[in-house]
């Protein structure tokens, strides 16, 4: 049976909106610019929409001058990845301790007047290293600062299934997807599945995704 991609999903900035591509690039860490970035404490700990909600209103967009980024209150910030100086920064996420990137300090200071608390934005850099849960893992492959897994598919027939359960109906974003796919197979039926494949690439679906209170 046919498996048709339907949204293609990125999250640029680790747990802020999502933008969404008509096309984009796929590789063995996942959507080309899916969670790159990520904002970290003074201690270098990450920052997510479980602690602080109004990520959640952080949209990032993709132009030609760079990434730009808007947030309610705050002036449009523009990041040049070209031209920015990088610094080595300790950083952790979840139990991974890792080397990331540091961008330049008028860009922390932006997040810090959004967030009001002292917060800084790190770059998955060259000397990155996260590696996947090895009970999944296939070939010791990496992760950026998604939480655990290079990508996450959705299926339609299950969200939609999903809705009607819920007496307020819900949009596919509260999962935080990075692939959503139609297909006629029944809801649920995902569960099953072990890969998705064409004539360029393989996804294996190594596990199910445990959602957090993000999606509720």
């Amino acid at each position: 049976m046919t498996v048709t991609i339907t949204q293609l999903i990125s999250y640029p900035i680790k747990s802020c909106a999502g933008v969404e591509h008509q096309q984009t690039t796929i590789h063995t860490m996942g959507l080309a610019t899916d969670r790159q970035l990520m904002l970290v404490d003074k201690n270098g700990l990450f920052l997510s929409q479980r602690k602080h909600p109004q990520m959640a209103l952080i949209q990032p967009e993709f132009s030609a001058q760079g990434l730009i980024v808007k947030a309610p209150g705050m002036e449009q910030l523009t990041l040049d990845f070209q031209r920015n100086i990088y610094s080595p920064l300790d950083v952790t996420i979840w139990k991974d301790s890792l080397q990331a990137e540091l961008l330049h300090q008028d860009v922390n200071q932006w997040f810090s007047d959004y967030l009001k608390l002292p917060v800084k934005l790190v770059k998955y850099g060259a000397q990155s290293h996260r590696p996947i849960d090895p009970d999944y893992a296939m070939n010791e492959e990496t992760v950026a600062f998604a939480d655990g897994y290079p990508l996450l598919v959705a299926h339609e027939a299950t969200f939609n299934q999903l809705n009607q359960y819920l007496q307020q109906p819900v949009t596919m974003d509260r999962f935080r997807p990075n692939i959503v796919v139609n297909s006629q197979f029944s809801p649920w039926d995902e569960l099953n599945w072990i890969s998705l494949s064409n004539d360029e690439f393989k996804i294996d679906l190594v596990k199910p995704c445990s959602r957090c209170v993000m999606t509720g």
